[in-house]
């Protein structure tokens, strides 16, 4: 009976971690413009409160074991009554360190106690006289972990909006407060000739670490944020990405420590081989996959190396006490692995060159354990690693030839490339991968290879409203700032931008936000908040309102859900209309706009331009409105088809209800 409890309080205080970060990461994406660093920031957060976790099971542990339990049930009771409360935190921090607090101030107590359970388990096992170390528990631990990550996606973000989430978390907590209290009156019932056999404490604080601990623990821990990043660069970032990779992370832990065999040096040694220079491709081409594809491919990549550092790991694991020693090194690791990425990463490298520095430290590591391990130079890895940093080199200098200018910050990469061949010549935005504007290099009128020239459907769109009425017109996304073209004298465009960083190149880099006759003006900040703004302001009314923000491949969900269209609705005019960029490799968003027309009763066009050239870029567009007048204008020849979606089939869009999961394109 014992034995259950502790398992049973380890499984339920892991799969309560790994629930609620998906969950609350979520619930910060609209405050932050729906980038993909929301989970970056939080991951490291949520491992340095685990390094805190498990610095306070280790000092704990140093107490006899009746005074542990009572500090600790204690500690997790007076947490479990302020988690996840309602105060606002409102400081003006930079976006990664506001992500942190908010955190820290929903969840942070009780996240460090519910982290430091499974190490605090084991040690109150040992201490009542089992000598062995039951490293085994580590994979119940990550179990639990696997269990949480991948029911949230698939069930808990699918059938329950935030706040049932949330209250099925508090239930979940208060069952752990049960489990910790019979457990402690189990332990406390045992006879005091137990207590006597119990081991001794240590009286060192922190002893001198295996270096490679750390250096192991950092490797993995890059290598997984990074991998997110890299996979939310094209596909929205959403629990299913966050958690897919997470629990690669979690899976490989538990199955190299529930049993030392289970690891085989030489087999994911040369798997790791392949892996490398499969993330090479990835690195540089990613993109042209599809979203299951990358997401495929980015996995076993990330799962060869997880498995070599947690295998390597768990032969490196010391036994008796130094059990929380090794531990909290290995936590320590994780946290430096994430402060690296998260914080330092993107002031030293303009691309996601972390991932790039991962594998390349593995490849090293490999190379040193072989070496330190069997005594022999193993050729093969040497000319293996040799030959994937010739082929980086060869590939970096190819695909940045053309860069003129690069900056990266919170919100993603943003690069400004003058492409002079005899196909081409044009000045790109690129955010991430893909193409946020262009402008010709010498001079052509014309945009024929770009999202926005004249037969594409916003420039349709505006063309026929401009004919009716002069434009007042709304634009939520910057890009190079092409759309300003398209405005006259006497016009108004208001574009909406999150990123700064988009801003400075568009004015610095590209000539239509200052040549253009019309009246511009430029909000930094999100758009739809902003828009909420102007709603409370009483500002006047737009006749067009353009949704155009993408980051690399992927639109914010925040801005497609019916809160979002609401607003839209609200800061248009009777008679305007609402203007979507809907092309995306990865996901299909024709469900979700369609049930928004339903919902409020709005005719639905679309039109699609396909690209004839190589060098051009195909689009495709959607308008909402009840502006009979602009309908009756448009030739039917002109638009195409929308696929038909019974209402089983449309994806209804909330701000405390939305999932990506049923559109990703296969």
């Amino acid at each position: 009976m014992l034995r259950i409890l502790f398992l049973l309080t380890i499984f339920v205080s892991a799969f309560l971690l790994f629930q609620i970060q998906p969950m609350l990461s979520k619930e910060l994406l609209p405050r932050f413009g729906g980038g993909a660093s929301v989970w970056s920031a939080s991951l490291f957060f949520y491992q340095t409160v685990l390094l805190l976790g498990y610095f306070y099971a280790h000092f704990l542990s140093h107490y006899p074991l009746k005074k542990q339990m009572v500090i600790h049930i204690s500690l997790v009771v007076v947490a479990s009554l302020i988690s996840l409360n309602k105060f606002h935190v409102n400081l003006d921090l930079a976006p990664n360190w506001s992500v942190m607090a908010i955190l820290l101030n929903q969840i942070g107590l009780v996240f460090m106690l519910l982290s430091a359970t499974s190490v605090l388990m084991q040690r109150w096992y040992i201490e009542r006289g089992k000598n062995a170390v039951p490293y085994h528990w580590y994979s119940v631990s990550n179990l639990g972990s696997l269990l949480a990550l991948i029911s949230y996606p698939l069930v808990f973000e699918v059938l329950f909006s935030l706040p049932q989430q949330k209250n099925y978390w508090q239930i979940g907590l208060l069952t752990y407060c049960i489990l910790l209290i019979c457990l402690a009156y189990k332990l406390l019932g045992k006879s005091s000739k137990e207590n006597n056999s119990s081991l001794p404490h240590v009286q060192t604080i922190l002893k001198k670490p295996n270096m490679l601990w750390l250096i192991l623990s950092a490797t993995s821990s890059i290598l997984l944020i990074a991998t997110t990043q890299m996979i939310s660069t094209n596909i929205p970032p959403m629990p299913l990405v966050w958690v897919v990779p997470l629990a690669i992370y979690l899976g490989s832990f538990s199955y190299t420590f529930a049993n030392k065999n289970n690891y085989n040096r030489s087999v994911w040694g040369y798997a790791f081989i392949f892996s490398a220079f499969a993330g090479l491709i990835m690195y540089f081409l990613g993109s042209q996959f599809n979203a299951i594809a990358q997401i495929i491919i980015y996995s076993f990549i990330l799962l060869s190396g997880c498995m070599i550092c947690h295998g390597e790991l768990r032969q490196l694991a010391p036994q008796g006490t130094l059990l929380t020693h090794f531990y909290l090194y290995i936590a320590l690791g994780g946290a430096l692995g994430s402060l690296f990425t998260t914080l330092l990463a993107p002031l030293l490298f303009e691309q996601i060159t972390e991932y790039i520095v991962a594998l390349a430290v593995l490849l090293i590591l490999i190379s040193y354990i072989h070496l330190t391990q069997i005594k022999k130079i193993n050729t093969i890895l040497l000319g293996a690693t040799a030959l994937w940093c010739g082929c980086y080199l060869v590939l970096y200098s190819s695909f940045n030839q053309y860069n003129v200018a690069s900056q990266r910050n919170f919100y993603g990469y943003i690069t400004v490339k003058d492409i002079n061949t005899p196909e081409l010549a044009q000045r790109r935005l690129i955010d991430g991968t893909t193409v946020h504007g262009s402008q010709p290099l010498h001079g052509q009128d014309e945009l024929t290879s770009s999202y926005y020239h004249q037969h594409t459907g916003v420039a349709k769109s505006l063309a026929i409203l401009k004919s009716q009425e002069k434009l007042n017109m709304g634009v939520v996304g910057l890009g190079a700032g092409v759309l300003a073209s398209l405005a006259d004298k006497h016009e108004t465009v208001h574009f909406y931008e999150l990123n700064p960083a988009v801003y400075t190149m568009a004015n610095r880099y590209f000539d239509y936000l200052k040549n253009s006759p019309a009246k511009i003006n430029v909000t930094i900040g999100d758009g739809r908040v902003a828009l909420t703004n102007e709603l409370k302001s009483n500002a006047p009314l737009m006749n067009a309102l353009v949704i155009d923000a993408f980051s690399s491949d992927v639109i914010p969900a925040h801005l497609l859900t019916q809160e979002a269209f609401e607003l839209y609705w609200q800061r248009l005019s009777k008679n305007g209309i609402l203007i979507i960029h809907i092309s995306n490799n990865h996901i299909d968003l024709l469900p979700v706009i369609q049930a928004h027309s339903r919902y409020f009763d709005k005719a639905l066009i679309k039109f699609k331009h396909s690209a004839k050239k190589l060098t051009a870029l195909g689009s495709e567009w959607v308008v909402l409105t009840s502006n009979q007048q602009f309908l009756d204008a448009i030739e039917i020849s002109e638009l195409s088809p929308i696929k038909p979606y019974p209402n089983t089939q449309l994806v209804h869009w909330t701000d405390q209800k939305n999932s990506a999961l049923p559109l990703i394109k296969l």
